[in-house]
This record gives C-alpha cells, structure tokens and sequence, in this order.
C-alpha cells in the first residue's frame, strides 16, 4: 500500500532510483534512526511536564525500590 502511493507520487517525475543493500547505506540508516530517537525523548519531556502540571507522581519500575 505505502510502495503504490510512492509510485503515484513519482511517477511523474524523471527519476533514477538505486538501492543501496545493506551496509552499503549505514550513514542514512544511522541518521534516519536518530531523528527518530530525537522525536520520541520531545514526545516523552512534554508528557513529564503535563503530568507535572496536573500534580501526578510517575515511578519508573526499578526506581525507589519498587
């Protein structure tokens, strides 16, 4: 489903599209990760701050002997 809507997307244009196997294309595949990684850790600050303003306590199981 996602690979026909990138066909309908490019197919009007001229374009060359090469695969890179494996590690041929770590750089990309490292960066795409981090990005990734970045969003998540904003996502779960703002959560923190919400549950702060509401005044509800958060324990991470390991923590404070539970």
């Amino acid at each position: 489903m996602r690979q026909r809507r990138w066909l309908e997307l490019l197919k009007d244009y001229d374009t060359n599209i090469q695969y890179h196997p494996g590690k041929a294309n770590v750089v990309a595949d490292a960066l795409s990760r981090k990005s990734g990684m970045i969003a998540s850790i904003k996502v779960e600050e703002e959560i923190i701050r919400d549950l702060e303003r509401l005044d509800i306590e958060l324990y991470v199981r390991g923590q404070h002997g539970y």
